[in-house]
């Protein structure tokens, strides 16, 4: 089963089929309309530079971030208005109204 789910992949198992992804997406999100270097969202992250190295080129792909033009070294911000970014701003939200539900006085 594990075999076919790696060669099929759910598009939340895209995003979550190596822990640093969803730590770089998770950092992103908190910096909306900031620039910021491959390293820096590392650190921000906590993941190394390799692991960014490694996956910015899927974040760029599913449009989650773009490349600021003309930059060099290449830097990188979160696209705001990606469909996808929206959608995990919702599931935040769903997910913190559950684990923290307000008490009736």
């Amino acid at each position: 089963m594990a075999t076919v789910r790696d060669e099929y992949p759910s598009g939340l198992r895209v995003l979550m089929q190596n822990e640093s992804v969803g730590y770089m997406i998770d950092a992103l999100m908190d910096m909306p309309g900031t620039t910021f270097s491959k390293s820096r969202l590392a650190d921000n992250a906590g993941v190394s530079r390799q692991s960014v190295h490694t996956h910015i080129t899927l974040l760029v792909n599913l449009g989650i971030v773009t490349e600021v033009d003309d930059s060099d070294p290449v830097e990188y911000t979160l696209n705001d208005g990606d469909e996808i970014i929206r959608l995990l701003h919702r599931l935040e939200g769903v997910v913190n109204r559950r684990l923290n539900p307000k008490v009736d006085d």
